[in-house]
């Protein structure tokens, strides 16, 4: 099964286009798409690119992100597109659930959390999940200490409460955005 992940699209919906394109030729069965939907704020963008990604043909699993309205959970109603913040959804032998926001830093976005928030939020969901199923996790913020969550300077921004979470309960994939400069792959522990 062939599932793309994305991130951070910040209202582009030209992006948004160019990964239906792919989506159509790869034979994609579903986008995890992990936050920064809009620009700022903006539910309008958040349902124009959902919608977008959605004309596809395929399931669109998401998360808000530091940047998006939390109440895009409630106002976007689009077929075949699923909120999975704070939710547990089942999909094609998969578990995948989720938390949108990012930690609080030095710019006052619409939706922040701290270390103690993304804990009991990510305890609480973990805790609904069988042992030994397959999970996928799909955060806004990165784990800690991560090449995902490293500043262009080096210094490392990411959520510990996220990466205890993982070294516990072991997902078999974290999908995270938000530091722009740090894009790859990473591992931890038995978590890519």
């Amino acid at each position: 099964m062939k599932i793309i992940a994305i991130t951070d699209v910040h209202g582009r919906v030209n992006q948004a286009l160019r990964i239906t394109e792919i989506i159509k030729r790869e034979g994609v069965k579903a986008i995890l798409l992990a936050g920064d939907i809009s620009r700022y704020k903006s539910i309008e963008e958040a349902h124009e690119i959902i919608k977008t990604l959605t004309s596809a043909g395929i399931k669109v699993f998401y998360v808000p992100g530091n940047m998006d309205d939390p109440k895009i959970c409630e106002e976007v109603n689009i077929e075949n597109a699923v909120c999975i913040h704070e939710k547990v959804v089942e999909f094609n032998g998969y578990i995948i659930t989720g938390i949108g926001g990012a930690l609080k830093g030095p710019f006052n976005t619409p939706f922040e959390l701290s270390e103690e928030n993304i804990l009991e939020m990510l305890e609480k969901l973990m805790g609904r999940i069988k042992c030994g199923r397959r999970v996928i996790l799909v955060t806004h913020n990165p784990p800690y200490n991560t090449k995902v969550d490293e500043l262009g300077f080096g210094e490392h921004v990411g959520s510990k409460s996220l990466r205890m979470i993982i070294e516990k309960y072991k997902p078999v994939l974290n999908v995270c955005g938000h530091i722009h400069e740090a894009r790859g792959l990473d591992k931890a522990h038995e978590t890519i």
